[in-house]
């Protein structure tokens, strides 16, 4: 791919994205949630307001915690930073176990509810923020030929191609853009249903290297690329 035009380190960063393997947004949101993980590990672990912010959250979900952790044992190896936030959130997930405990009758089941409930993560919530700002610059900068002709190319995922087509400030050459991606998805589609025809034991002689990667790349764009998982 040629260099894309970028004027903004947002448009830097997305350029970067748009050359790596899979769907761009998703490579641009890990990165970006990457940074903002170990920022705060290093920047806000006493900081009262983030942990007024946490406390709020009641921590974060399964995906982003094992993340949280990650991220401390592999720059610092000592994971302190990851051990006073978790050790945070343990404290206010086990004072709701407790109080569930010593509930009776129609207060415990609400009790124990409260305390099923899934966190308010931050770590979500800025990832579905990095996703709402990246859209919304795709669509502007496919005003310009050669970012069109990268995103229509670009092997975007379900999520992420619906963020897209719904972001505002689309151009009039956006529909294009749309059509490609519809071509490719039913090319992918095309390719699955091939390798499945010819799965069978008389017919394997014909399976071509694009049918044996289809199930991946189709299981990428239905479920996002799995990096950040």
């Amino acid at each position: 791919m040629s260099t894309l035009p970028a004027r903004d380190l947002n448009a830097v960063q997305l350029a970067e994205s748009m050359r790596a393997a899979g769907c761009p947004l998703c490579h641009h949101r890990a990165r970006a949630v990457r940074r903002f993980i170990e920022g705060f590990l290093y920047e806000s672990v006493n900081d009262v307001t983030f942990r007024r912010d946490l406390d709020t959250a009641r921590g974060c979900c399964d995906l982003h915690t094992h993340a949280l952790f990650d991220a401390d044992r592999r720059l610092s190896g000592g994971m302190l930073g990851s051990a006073i936030l978790l050790g945070a959130i343990l404290r206010i997930r086990e004072q709701e176990l407790r109080t569930a405990h010593s509930a009776g009758g129609i207060s415990r089941g609400r009790r124990v509810q409260d305390a099923a409930r899934p966190p308010a993560c931050l770590v979500c919530t800025e990832s579905a923020h990095i996703d709402e700002v990246s859209a919304g610059s795709l669509v502007r900068l496919a005003a310009d030929a050669r970012w069109a002709e990268a995103i229509g190319a670009a092997e975007l995922c379900l999520q992420h191609l619906v963020t897209l087509m719904a972001a505002p400030g689309r151009s009039g050459g956006w529909s294009v853009v749309e059509q490609q991606q519809l071509t490719r998805i039913a090319a992918l589609r095309e390719l699955v249903a091939g390798f499945a025809h010819n799965s069978s034991h008389d017919r394997r002689q014909l399976t071509t290297p694009e049918q044996v990667a289809s199930p991946t790349r189709a299981a990428s764009f239905l479920g996002g690329d799995p990096g950040e998982r």
